[in-house]
This record gives structure tokens, C-alpha cells and sequence, in this order.
């Protein structure tokens, strides 16, 4: 759980236990029982927010523990290794007194074997730990996160569940999405195709809206293509001008607003898709944390998120079909 044993969750003022589980304001620092977060559905400490200060723990003297092997001390905020006698990181000043003994993200011995994630310089994971040389904090710092690392308010490991298959890249995008901040990162599948990617991870809503954009934009496009008609047949028989100087500027607009329509999903789908997943699984654990079945809802999760062949087929079929109608409504409406 972190630094937190000992201190209080402002929420409702109960004292940080072993086995609680405990979300940080990704602002702040504040520390809540999950529960309470939801509760609240925003971070309380206001006046640390106002301040633009960070959380600081106090701590009850009978709680408090001390490092007592004598063995140096890497930071759970920024990785930095202290003396074992240390009382904050000597780097970001996170206190280093509390669980020195409890197994971290940073603490966990070399052969550690759990289903972790990791990621050096380059993005890429493996199992063990999952370590980024690089942050856009400074160069050479390194952080560690496992399924258990709190991101956003959502464990990395319910987010890897969510995303289903080779997820290495979008947990990447979403570690630095809930940690550093940042909405933008290039995906090649929105970019070529955006009406059909959002159906393919299941976000029929966003995927429908780019579908009518593509359409609507595309309409000049249709009446230039097929209006001299394909293989001598006339699949647009409405005497349309198309070599006139009008039509030319509606057709370059059209185009220039397709492309925008490519770019803007290329940037943010996986931001968008990153609040998505933690929309939904935030909303499952709500609904059935009482269950007590952790396996229940991590299929749950699974099963929301993922991707779905399915929908992608039929999102292509329903593109086909809505343009063959536009061309038909064209005929009808201008002839």
C-alpha cells in the first residue's frame, strides 16, 4: 500500500490499516480509502489545492516503523536510493520511514517473479519490474510500477485486463496519461481508419460520431468519383456541374476537414480510450465491490473492455451502406 500505514484518510478519518486500499489524488498526493474517493468524486483537500502545495503524511508514534536491516532504501516516488537511516528521499523528499520493510514497486529483490510489467527507455515490457529510464521530469530518473500501481485512482493491473491482448503500448500511454500528465500520442489505426477503429474497441458512441464526419465530408468526394459512372454505367445520373470553380473549393474544404478528421483521432484516441477504461472499470468495481470475488470482477473488466472483430465487421457494412444511400438520396433529391 505504500507510505500511508499510520496516517489519515481525510475522508473519513479513519487511520491507514494493512490491507486497505488506498488511491492518491494524481494532484496532490492525498491519500484515500478507494471507497471514500469514490465517495467524494473529487479530491477534498482544497486547500492544499489552492496552495498548489503536496500531501505530507503525519504520522501516529505508535504506528510509525523504522528500516531495521540496514539495507539502503530506494524512493516509491522517484527510485532514488537512500542510506538505510534516512527519514525522506534525498531527491523528492518522500518520507521513507513508514513500511521500509512492506515490498514496493522500487524494493522488490532482483529475481522478482510476480506478474509485473516493465518498461525501459525504448516503451517496451517485459515480467518483473517496469522501470522508464526516462520521464519528462529529467533524464536518467526512474519509476516502477507493477499491477498494483495506483494509476489515476485504477490499479495498472485491472487497466492490462481492460485493454485484453498485447496491451504493452496503450499501458504505456496510460501510465503517462494518469502520472505525468500529457493527452496526445500518436495511433496509426485511428489515423487511417478512425469510423472503424473506435467500434473495434468498443466505443460505438465516438466511433458513430467520426462515421457521419467521414461521411459528410466524403460527399463531394462521392459525386466526382461516380458521377462519369463506373464500368459505363451512370451511378449518378443528376446533372451536377463538377469542372465549375464552386464546386473545386467545396471539394479542397471537404478534403482539408477529412484530413482533421484523421489527425484529431490519431492524436487523442488513446487518451480517449485511456478515460473510457477508467470510466468502466471505476464503475465496476463501485457496483460489485461487495461481492467479495476478485476473480468475478476482473472478468467483468475483461469483458467490458477488450476489442470486439465482431463490430469492426459490422461497422464496415454500415459505412458501405449508409454512403450507397447518400448516393441515393442525391439522385432522388437533385435530379
Amino acid at each position: 500500500m505504500g507510505n500511508y500505514i499510520g496516517t489519515k484518510c481525510i475522508s473519513c478519518g479513519e487511520v491507514f490499516k494493512e490491507g486497505d486500499d488506498v488511491v492518491v489524488c494524481p494532484e496532490c498526493g492525498t491519500p484515500y480509502h478507494r471507497a471514500c474517493y469514490e465517495r467524494e468524486g473529487q479530491c477534498i483537500n482544497t486547500e492544499l489545492h489552492e496552495k498548489g502545495g503536496s500531501w505530507q503524511p503525519h504520522y501516529d508514534s505508535d504506528t510509525a516503523s523504522a528500516n531495521t536491516d540496514n539495507q539502503p532504501v530506494r524512493c516509491a516516488r522517484c527510485g532514488e536510493t537512500n542510506p538505510p537511516d534516512g527519514l525522506f528521499c534525498k531527491r523528492c523528499g518522500m518520507p521513507l520511514t513508514v513500511n521500509t520493510g512492506e515490498e514496493r514497486p522500487f524494493n522488490v529483490p532482483p529475481n522478482y517473479n510476480s506478474q509485473n510489467f516493465t518498461q525501459q527507455g525504448n516503451g517496451n515490457f517485459s515480467n518483473g519490474g517496469f522501470y522508464q529510464g526516462a520521464s519528462p521530469f529529467g533524464a536518467g530518473r526512474q519509476m516502477t510500477f507493477d499491477q498494483d500501481s495506483d494509476i489515476d485512482g485504477v490499479k495498472l493491473g485491472d487497466y492490462a485486463k481492460y485493454v485484453g491482448k498485447n496491451p504493452i503500448v496503450m499501458l504505456s500511454n496510460f501510465i503517462r496519461f494518469g502520472k505525468f500528465g500529457g493527452k496526445s500520442s500518436l495511433n496509426l489505426g485511428a489515423l487511417l481508419f478512425p469510423q472503424f477503429y473506435f467500434f473495434y474497441r468498443k466505443m460505438p458512441l465516438v466511433g458513430s460520431l467520426f462515421m457521419f464526419l467521414t461521411i459528410l465530408t466524403g460527399i463531394p468526394s462521392l459525386l466526382y468519383s461516380f458521377q462519369s459512372g463506373i464500368m459505363g454505367i451512370d451511378v449518378i445520373s443528376a446533372s451536377i456541374d463538377l469542372s465549375g470553380e464552386a464546386f473545386g473549393t467545396i471539394l479542397n474544404v471537404a478534403y482539408l476537414l477529412s484530413m482533421a478528421i484523421r489527425v484529431v483521432p490519431a492524436l487523442f484516441a488513446n487518451y480517449w480510450y485511456y478515460r473510457t477504461a477508467r470510466k468502466d472499470i471505476m464503475s465496476i468495481r463501485a457496483v460489485y465491490s461487495d461481492s467479495g470475488n476478485e476473480n468475478s470482477i476482473k472478468e467483468q473488466i475483461a469483458a467490458k473492455g477488450g476489442t470486439s472483430f465482431a463490430a469492426l465487421i459490422m461497422s464496415v457494412l454500415i459505412f458501405m451502406t449508409l454512403n450507397i444511400l447518400v448516393l441515393f438520396l442525391i439522385n432522388k433529391f437533385l435530379t
